[in-house]
């Protein structure tokens, strides 16, 4: 899913990083890393913390990109990230973070939802944020989608399946 992402990501920041005279053109490949680290980090700490029916909802297509706490957190994440890491000055970072988090997520819930992209699925994509863990369950089916890969029918309840995910 990480390569996956970061293709996504590397594919969608040319006005945002590449052309972005903020951004030395020899932190370009940086620049794209460290906001692909700082969204799959993010995903993957939301699961972690509890947050998984939340990130399930947002990738699934299930609640809005727009004004969605997730989204907003993983826009912090990059801003952050930019500036420690890169050492871009805080509106740049902010205005590279919050011009291209959404659109990131837009196209990652848009590819996981089309069925004939086998580049993202619900359940690699969770596989990849916890480990492995959620293998075991079909979240693509909890979501009424075709995203079952094969997979069996499963029903377990829902809070169960999170707090298998983070560790509860």
């Amino acid at each position: 899913m990480f390569d996956e992402l970061f293709k996504l990501v590397a594919g969608e920041s040319g006005e945002q990083i590449i052309n972005n005279p903020q951004v030395p053109n020899e932190q370009n490949d940086a620049a794209i890393e460290t906001t692909t680290n700082s969204i799959f980090d993010g995903l993957k700490s939301q699961v972690a913390g509890g947050n998984g029916a939340d990130v399930l909802s947002l990738l699934g297509g299930q609640s809005g990109i727009q004004g969605n706490p997730l989204v907003g957190g993983l826009t912090a994440n990059v801003t952050n990230s930019l500036m420690d890491k890169l050492g871009i000055d805080s509106p740049a970072a902010k205005q590279i973070a919050a011009a291209l988090v959404p659109v990131i997520i837009s196209k990652l819930v848009s590819r996981t939802n089309d069925p004939n992209d086998n580049g993202f699925d619900i359940n690699s994509i969770f596989g990849s944020l916890t480990g492995g863990k959620s293998d075991q369950f079909n979240l693509g089916g909890l979501l009424g989608g075709s995203q079952n890969k094969g997979q069996q029918e499963q029903s377990p309840d829902l809070s169960s399946i999170f707090n298998i995910l983070s560790g509860k």
